[in-house]
């Protein structure tokens, strides 16, 4: 209508339709521009047709996920870190977009090539957190072969999962040789394990360097005391049992009006059987119990446990356990299960802390442990409860030092760890994939790692945090996972390095 010769050509021909089109299309135009009011009026419904279908694909599109194929990839990816399998992974996919998801090979490449890449940035993150471990719990677990599990207590920092042809001594020195500043190390009774820290040791003492806590680890020498407390127990169930079936016999004689001579004598008997297994079973459990005190931090009576007081109780508890308890009597007297007392006792004394404030602290920790023994009107807990007001003031009166002397002895206290339990956790995670693989490569298990020390605790006093924040390691803000595979081992090196400076 207001062009110039060739426009309508040239308008055709990028709107891919012929001239007779546009003429027609502009003849509609005049049209309903000749009745603008009503034009009007229909655009207006139209819109106010259009604005609640608007709305609804707005608030769809905020909780929608494009699963294109990277982020099925990633999917995979995070999956197979957690210990799903690709084709149950491929299943759950095939549920969110029907008909669309990729290959079970190809999401299989794609962790593959995440495990190679995990494998090239771990020794980048490595590095940083290597210097940062003092606390280690150590065990091997096996699978296609032995992996070297090592993981920080504090933290639950997956510090090296290795796969090793031999559970060696040398295997795991090697192991244990790159943290520099571990100080303690937690273990089982494992010989290769035990051999290795023997070895670590020797070459400290050779450089002159402290030497490590080879902590015996208490959960597994504890764990066959509740089966032979068990089988007392069976014991005594099964003679009680006995006791009543004897008397529903002599009520049965009474009631008959039979002699019941035998049968009084049999349930007498019986009862008198079931008795002495009572008796037993309480005695037995009362000295399990005092073994596992003895073993503790704090004394029952909230002093701090010493190694001279641990052994005098075990001397004594150990010799009253049968048969039942052979393992644990023999694993309990070894040196290495009471060096968490000696360990805590250098580190007490070496605190520049004044000696009384120290005490102050130390007895506040032990009663604080044993808050059984402030309760009641008794003198003994009233006591008690003095006591705990004038350790208050003492710390009070220290003025400065008195509550950084407070943080320095809890922070020593609440590392004396006596078992290498928690490193069962992350064994617990390859378990996963065990029982669903027969082959567990490197690159899985860096995979995992990697995933592992990124990935932020639901629930628990670590809540909100990632096992790499807690160990101290510096992390570039809004660092996702998936996003730290995308980049080389140079680029991190640069990424920790800044995050290092503007910590």
């Amino acid at each position: 209508m207001f062009g110039h010769y060739g426009d309508v050509s040239r308008y055709a021909q990028q709107r891919g339709v012929c001239r007779q089109w546009v003429y027609r299309e502009a003849a509609r135009v005049q049209q309903h521009l000749d009745k603008p009011q009503q034009t009007i009026q229909r655009l207006r419904q139209q819109v106010q047709e259009l604005r609640p279908r608007q709305a609804e694909l707005e608030k769809r599109l905020a909780v929608a996920v494009v699963l294109d194929p990277e982020k099925q990839q990633e999917f995979a990816c995070v999956r197979q870190a957690l210990g799903v399998s690709l084709p149950v992974c491929w299943n759950q996919l095939r549920v969110l977009i029907p008909g669309q998801p990729q290959s079970v090979a190809t999401l299989g490449r794609a962790a593959k090539a995440a495990g190679d890449q995990a494998g090239r940035l771990l020794p980048v993150l490595d590095a940083w957190a290597q210097a940062r471990l003092r606390d280690a719990a150590v065990d091997e677990i096996y699978v296609t072969a032995p992996v070297l599990m090592v993981v920080e207590q504090e933290s639950l920092c997956w510090m090296t999962g290795r796969l090793s042809t031999e559970v060696t001594g040398d295997a795991w020195a090697q192991t244990l040789r790159p943290f520099p500043n571990l100080e303690q190390v937690a273990r089982d009774g494992g010989a290769g394990l035990a051999k290795g820290v023997a070895r670590i040791n020797a070459e400290r003492q050779a450089q002159g360097r402290p030497l490590l806590v080879d902590q015996g680890d208490h959960f597994h020498a504890l764990r066959g005391g509740r089966l032979g407390l068990r089988q007392e127990e069976l014991r005594t169930r099964q003679a009680f049992a006995a006791a009543e079936t004897a008397q529903k016999a002599l009520e049965a004689c009474r009631r008959q009006g039979t002699d019941e001579r035998r049968a009084t004598i049999h349930a007498n008997a019986a009862w008198r059987r079931a008795e002495v297994a009572m008796a037993t079973w309480s005695a037995r459990e009362r000295v399990w119990q005092q073994t596992k005190e003895a073993l503790r931090l704090f004394t029952p009576q909230g002093e701090l446990n010493t190694r001279a007081q641990a052994e005098a109780v075990l001397a004594e508890t150990l010799p009253q356990l049968p048969d039942a308890f052979a393992k644990i009597k023999r694993s309990l007297p070894q040196p290495e299960m009471l060096n968490h007392l000696d360990h805590v006792h250098r580190q007490l004394e070496a605190l520049p802390v004044p000696a009384a404030v120290k005490e102050a602290v130390v007895c506040q920790e032990g009663l604080r442990r044993r808050p059984d023994l402030l309760r009641g009107a008794g003198t003994p807990a009233a006591a008690l409860r003095g006591m705990l007001l004038a350790c208050a003031v003492i710390v009070a009166k220290a003025g400065a030092a008195g509550q950084p002397a407070q943080v320095a002895v809890g922070e020593i206290l609440r590392r004396a760890y006596r078992a290498s339990s928690l490193v069962e956790c992350l064994n617990s995670v390859l378990r996963m994939q065990q029982a669903r693989h027969r082959n567990l490569t490197q690159s899985l298990l860096d995979l995992k790692r990697l995933y592992w020390n990124c990935h932020t605790f639901r629930t628990g006093r670590r809540r909100r945090t990632t096992p790499y924040q807690r160990l101290g390691l510096p992390w570039p803000e809004g660092l996702r996972w998936w996003d730290l595979l995308k980049l080389t081992p140079e680029q991190l090196r640069d990424k920790l390095s800044t995050a290092k400076k503007t910590e």
